[in-house]
């Protein structure tokens, strides 16, 4: 339930407090006092689209803040806990627009996107106001309707992904399909490839090694007079060679070892130049024994480096990558082998998907027909009360250009409407009379705001075009309503705002060449002078007080 309204710098409002109470609420106030701007307000609040218009003259920020008692709402607070957001038994929204149309989201003081808040704010608050027509016309739009009324949107969300499943395996195996047709000149120009590759028996990193051996079978002799250098250098020239050095040097430290510690560690560090020397000569006399002069391996090696290198040009590759080639050729053969398979596997699969889907349908579509009874049944009566006694509702059902295995079920649902003896029942969208689609539309957001787990049910001028005693029974369906939901009720009806149990005047002020909206809480006499001017206009007389105070009385 909506507990409290706090605006900052919005429009018309410098600043407002707001406290409200459950059952229903009425909101009046002369035209143009600022009444859409509260329910502007509640919109932006819970993630309408606002730009720095909104933002009061000579402000640069607004700020809304919406507060919420949650503590009856399940629901609710588990959608909190689910997002950490909860907050004990109160959920505060609060959004700020800057005047260049940059806005900030919080749920319980925490930082949220629009989308988040979006999505809290459907559980919170449904606004049914005046311009709704257009969208009641939508079939979209009723066929919605019907399906909140019935309580089966968990069947509906099964139909739509088992459409969607459906239309996706249906994609993938036409694509397949195409693709076989294909496969056949593809498959032979794969083998014949394959068939090349294989024939080279090729090795992995066979490239690098051939490249590395014919660089040291080409550079052989240059390799075998420089390791004789080196080894001579090393250790072969018997008066001169580094490891004699190395020992003459060890030596001549050893005879200094007494006088200088640091000897120590300089016949250390010889010590281990000896040992390095040493390894680096039995390494390099290895290397020399295994250096092979092989002109016909030479030649060999050549002739396979030059096929490898014909291929890879022949695919516009490198070399190395010859053996990852024929690896893809082999998989996609396979699969293209497989693709018979495949096929037989997506058509049997989409056959699963067609019987689900047809059985969640059916039984979609005889809930629909049930509720529609149920639903026509108590949208008639209310159009009766709403003095159309000739009226009568009905919700059809046509399967006229419905897609296969559409996302929204088998049928769609049109709400039709007569509201004169012998006229035939007609689409919604074709009633003429404003005052007549008024109280219709009226009539069907009663009826289905019943089945509504949202607490918090806004409406904003629906009963224009309504007046006299037709005004009288909408109030009283309304104040109905608000036993068990919370309503704010916005109005220019004596008649509906009579009814209201909490009554807010809207009413606008200038000063100093600004122009301020002010909302207070009326009490028991300021309602009936309120009253008494929407009854009586300009003059109030004593009888219009009497008026006014008799319609409240009565309630």
């Amino acid at each position: 339930m909506l507990t409290q309204i706090d605006i900052i710098n919005l429009a018309t409002i410098q600043k407002l407090h707001v406290e409200l109470s459950s059952g229903t609420t009425v909101i009046t106030g002369e035209t143009g006092a600022g009444k859409s701007v509260l329910i502007d307000a509640i919109e932006l609040a819970l993630g309408g689209r606002g730009t720095g218009d909104f933002v009061r003259q000579g402000c640069e920020k607004a700020d809304i803040s919406l507060t919420f008692a949650v503590r009856k709402l399940p629901d609710i607070q588990s959608w909190l806990r689910q997002h950490d957001l909860e907050n004990e038994d109160e959920c505060i929204i609060r959004r700020t627009l800057s005047r260049d149309g940059r806005s900030k989201s919080y749920i319980n003081h925490i930082p949220t996107t629009l989308q988040v808040l979006r999505e809290l704010s459907d559980l919170l608050i449904n606004i049914h106001g005046q311009h709704e027509h257009q969208a009641l016309f939508q079939l979209a739009t009723q066929r919605d309707m019907l399906d909140k009324y019935a309580g089966h949107l968990d069947l509906t969300a099964k139909v739509a992904a088992l459409s969607q499943e459906w239309h996706s395996v249906q994609n993938t195996l036409a694509q397949l399909r195409m693709a076989n047709q294909e496969s056949s000149s593809r498959s032979d120009f794969l083998r014949f490839q394959l068939l090349e590759l294989e024939e080279l028996q090729l090795k992995p990193n066979e490239f690098q090694t051939l490249d590395l051996e014919h660089k040291q079978l080409a550079n052989a002799g240059a390799l075998l007079e420089n390791l004789a250098f080196a080894l001579t250098t090393l250790a072969d020239d018997e008066n001169h060679n580094a490891g004699r050095a190395l020992n003459q040097i060890l030596h001549a430290l050893e005879n200094i070892r007494e006088f200088n510690p640091k000897a120590a560690l300089w016949i250390e560090n010889i010590k281990n130049a000896l040992i390095q020397v040493n390894d680096v000569e039995n390494e390099l006399r290895h290397y020399q024994e295994n250096i092979d002069l092989d002109p016909e391996r030479l030649q060999w090696i050549e002739q396979r480096i030059g096929t490898l290198f014909d291929m890879a040009r022949k695919h516009k590759i490198a070399p190395d990558n010859l053996l990852a080639l024929q690896e893809k050729i082999t998989a996609e053969l396979a699969s293209l082998d497989n693709s018979d398979a495949r096929l037989a596997e997506l058509a049997e699969q989409l056959l699963v998907i067609e019987k689900n889907y047809q059985a969640a349908a059916k039984k979609l579509s005889a809930s629909r027909a049930k509720a529609s009874l149920q639903l026509a049944k108590e949208i008639t009566a209310i159009i009766h009360e709403l003095s159309l006694p000739h009226g009568k509702f009905e919700v059809g059902f046509s399967k006229d250009d419905v897609p296969v295995f559409a996302s929204f079920g088998a049928e769609k649902i049109i709400f039709q409407i007569t509201t004169n003896v012998g006229q035939p029942l007609q689409p919604l969208a074709k009633v003429a009379s404003g005052g007549e689609l008024s109280r219709i539309s009226l009539a069907i957001h009663m009826a289905t705001a019943e089945q509504h787990t949202i607490p918090t049910l806004i409406f904003d001028e629906v009963d224009v075009g309504i007046s006299g005693g037709t005004a009288e029974i909408v109030g009283k369906l309304l104040r109905r309503l608000g036993a068990t939901h919370q309503l704010l009720c916005i109005t220019h009806s004596p008649q509906v705002a009579a009814q209201g149990q909490q009554h807010l005047l809207v009413a606008k002020r200038h000063e100093s060449d600004a122009t301020y909206t002010d909302v207070r809480l009326l009490t028991a006499k300021e309602k009936i002078s309120e009253m008494a001017r929407m009854l009586g206009g300009v003059e109030i007389t004593k009888k219009t007080l009497e008026h006014a105070r008799e319609m409240v009385e009565k309630v």
